[in-house]
């Protein structure tokens, strides 16, 4: 809505990479095999939920705010190969133009999820919950780099306008050596989902391609864990929780 504020907070990153946050603490990656999944990044079974919500980077986006972060390694989404991602506070990541860029930046603030495939933007994007949330109402947004995997979590950020309740926690975990993804879930209330008003889902850079995956079981808290693979033409769900 346009009564809703600027889709970039006022830290935003500029368009100098030299300011733009480092996506790894000092410490990463860790060989503390406790900040690693206990899967191998080449299984086809879905991964551990990983909060990252105290040891990984944390952060607060503004409403309808987005964060350009560097993933620590190369992740292949639909043939293109990128090492930075732009994390969305309404619950997806982007991952720009071919070359990982933001021109103008279209989309990434979109608070209207869409069902994919579609041309309109944001493309180029992967959405365990997208849907109108507001983490200036609470919650914290955090990533996390693990040697073979890109982590994003969303925890206990509400539903916009439902005065900090309607609180969600989910994450995504990008699996650089597979391309894999998955998308894990923890408490969810998000009461429009129920009524179909989120998607979850990857497209890819065209809004031509991508996979939409039905949302009523993973509110239901039926489906913990979705995990997506790429076949070379598209992503193909190998497993859910």
């Amino acid at each position: 809505p346009s009564s809703m504020p600027s889709s970039v907070p006022s830290s935003e990153p500029s368009s100098n990479p030299s300011s733009w946050p480092s996506s790894a603490p000092s410490s990463e990656p860790s060989s503390d095999p406790s900040s690693k999944s206990s899967l191998s990044p080449s299984t086809s079974t879905c991964g551990e939920y990983q909060d990252v919500s105290t040891d990984g980077n944390v952060f607060t986006l503004s409403d309808d705010g987005f964060v350009s972060v560097l993933l620590g390694g190369t992740f292949t989404f639909y043939d293109n190969d990128y090492t930075r991602t732009f994390i969305s506070s309404n619950g997806f990541l982007a991952f720009g133009n071919a070359s990982g860029n933001c021109v103008g930046c279209t989309g990434f603030s979109s608070w209207n999820p869409k069902i994919f495939p579609n041309s309109a933007d944001p493309n180029n994007i992967i959405a365990p919950l997208w849907n109108d949330l507001n983490p200036q109402d609470g919650g914290s947004i955090a990533f996390k780099i693990t040697p073979y995997q890109f982590i994003a979590q969303w925890t206990e950020v509400p539903e916009y306008d439902s005065d900090g309740n309607n609180t969600n926690t989910f994450q995504v975990a990008l699996y650089f050596d597979s391309g894999c993804i998955e998308f894990r879930y923890g408490s969810l209330t998000l009461e429009v989902l129920n009524g179909g008003n989120a998607t979850v889902g990857v497209e890819n850079i065209n809004g031509t391609v991508g996979v939409d995956i039905q949302t009523a079981r993973i509110l239901d808290g039926i489906i913990t864990c979705v995990r997506l693979c790429y076949d070379g033409t598209n992503y193909t769900v190998v497993d859910e929780q």
